[in-house]
């Protein structure tokens, strides 16, 4: 067989390549936009993401996921991604639960789940499961995320929150919420090295704007979420792991200490009330749920809240088991490949912002089938990180695992 020079240089080719390159940049514009944007844009009502935001998300990020989703094999690639599949079926039953939900505007639902699979997408093409296009499109948000943490922080020493917690701007105008981004902006920051000494620095900095931040927010959540997410990523470290492990439980123990008593002010915030009120609305229809999108109401007291505070709770009652049942399995095996793969700095991200975000969501951030914003952002980004972990081929890496 002749080795024909002239068609591996043929202009198709060339073309291909560099139309390859400009969407993959295109992509990894419209994912830090993602990021950045619900950090500064203002938001809509209930905090939800502004229209500017969306027009910008869905131009910078959705048109060239699109026409890269229609090329030639990209679906076919996609679909073989880890998780892929389990993942559409479960956007799939949510649209399916439209049926017979009461939602009030069933398009939007339907969008909403559009965009998870869309992101994912645009995650897997725009980064090319390239770790080097990850660290740096990651660290750059975090820096990001870390100026605005401290813009935030001078802003609210002159204009408080009446509750007198830090928060930030536009979808991240809420404690909750901020503490959720930035907490996990801190753990972008935490998984690779750097040897240039002024980037070092400059990290360092980030890192304790960042968790000074969500110490301000007085989320209590989110600081169980942190102190056991770098208690992960200390345990698996390469060097002296355990004694990572100890400086970290120290510093948090003494964090517990010193916040003690605002901890215990604010008791249980209703969270056993709200739990009992959301197992009843389950029992109302336990096996295929209310319908993604249904109005929540769970009535404590003399309050009358929207959602469950818990992500199970909340799921279980809008797409019944069979939804709870497919995320669980999805969420889980997000989990066994961060651990698999605890080794690498990938790995422990995928990992590390599992456990992070599986606190977080036991007494916040409810909602997983929703349009971007911080909770969303934790949930759906280590499904996307999976995509960069290779499948165990080995005896080797099987036994690396245990």
């Amino acid at each position: 067989m002749k080795w024909n020079l002239h068609s591996r240089l043929s202009p198709t080719w060339v073309d291909t390549a560099s139309t390859d390159a400009m969407f993959g940049a295109w992509l990894r514009v419209g994912l830090a936009w993602l990021v950045i944007g619900m950090a500064i844009m203002p938001a809509g009502p209930s905090l939800n993401p502004g229209k500017p935001y969306q027009y910008l998300v869905g131009f910078a990020l959705y048109l060239p996921a699109l026409i890269c989703l229609f090329r030639p094999g990209q679906a076919a690639a996609f679909w073989r991604q880890p998780l892929v599949p389990a993942v559409l079926a479960l956007l799939g039953w949510g649209v399916l639960s439209l049926l017979w939900s009461e939602a009030r505007r069933p398009d939007d639902e339907i969008a909403r789940n559009l965009s998870i699979a869309v992101f994912l997408f645009a995650w897997f093409r725009g980064t090319g499961n390239d770790e080097t296009h990850i660290r740096r499109l990651l660290t750059l948000c975090a820096f990001v995320l870390a100026t605005i943490a401290a813009a935030a922080i001078v802003w609210y020493q002159f204009f408080p929150n009446p509750d007198s917690r830090q928060a930030g701007f536009g979808v991240m105008a809420n404690a909750n919420l901020a503490a959720a981004a930035m907490g996990a902006a801190l753990l972008w920051l935490s998984v690779w090295r750097t040897p240039e000494r002024g980037l070092r620095l400059a990290k360092a900095i980030a890192w304790t704007v960042l968790a000074l931040f969500v110490l301000l927010t007085f989320t209590r959540s989110a600081w169980a979420a942190m102190f056991a997410s770098l208690l992960v990523l200390a345990i698996t470290r390469s060097r002296r792991p355990w004694r990572a492990g100890m400086i970290v439980a120290i510093v948090g123990i003494g964090c517990v200490l010193l916040y003690l008593p605002a901890m215990i002010q604010r008791g249980w915030s209703l969270r056993p009330a709200i739990m009992q009120g959301a197992w009843d609305l389950f029992r109302t229809d336990p096996l295929i749920g209310l319908g993604q999108g249904s109005d929540i109401l769970i009535h404590v007291g003399k309050e009358t809240l929207t959602h469950a505070h818990n992500l199970f709770s909340q799921l279980a009652i809008e797409l019944g088991l069979v939804g709870l049942l497919l995320w669980s399995g999805i969420w889980l095996a997000v989990a066994w490949r961060g651990w698999v793969h605890r080794t690498e700095p990938l790995g422990r991200l995928v990992l590390s912002t599992w456990v992070f975000a599986m606190v977080m969501v036991q007494f916040d951030l409810p909602h997983l089938l929703d349009s971007p914003r911080p909770g969303w952002l934790v949930l759906w980004l280590p499904v996307a990180l999976c995509f960069a972990l290779k499948r165990p081929t080995g005896v080797a890496e099987v036994e690396n695992s245990r």
